[in-house]
């Protein structure tokens, strides 16, 4: 599985940013890309819909083939992670529509550990607790567990 985090380019200048955890921990399997709200990237947008799952908490099912089945997490090859603050995520995924083509994942009923951001959205979690719970869904519990320990190391380090 093969994870995109399209990233804000704000998230990109705060040192409590947990996307930046996921790119150390996997730089094989993490692709960062940047949103640009007049650029829309190519590589993202040409990503094959039936492989392919937009985490986001939202499922309008307009928006997919009522005769295909849902994509499971262990059934997809890539994931898009829209890696910024709940308010930028929803910026991001509004004023992007290709994103809108892609089948949507919302992990269910999660309590987040993060403490280094206030304004957490409740149930919502961060880049990489999402990635983790991802990874470990796909199977890849090694992968999910290096994560998850990287993650609480930086989690419990003074802001």
């Amino acid at each position: 599985m093969h994870i995109w985090l399209l990233t804000h380019s704000e998230e990109l200048k705060k040192p409590n940013g947990t996307g930046q955890i996921v790119r150390a921990q996997l730089p094989q399997a993490c692709t960062v890309v940047v949103w640009k709200r007049t650029e829309p990237d190519k590589q993202l947008a040409s990503l094959p819909l039936d492989k392919t799952l937009l985490i986001y908490p939202t499922a309008e099912p307009e928006h997919f083939d009522a005769l295909s089945e849902p994509l499971t997490v262990s059934q997809a090859e890539h994931v898009i992670l829209l890696d910024g603050t709940w308010q930028q995520a929803r910026k991001i995924y509004n004023r992007t529509e290709y994103l809108k083509r892609f089948q949507h994942y919302s992990i269910p009923n999660q309590q987040s550990s993060f403490q280094r951001r206030r304004n957490q959205l409740d149930g919502g979690l961060c880049t990489a607790e999402t990635a983790a719970y991802l990874l470990h869904e796909k199977g890849l519990t090694k992968q999910a567990e290096s994560l998850n320990t990287a993650f609480l190391a930086f989690n419990n380090l003074q802001s």
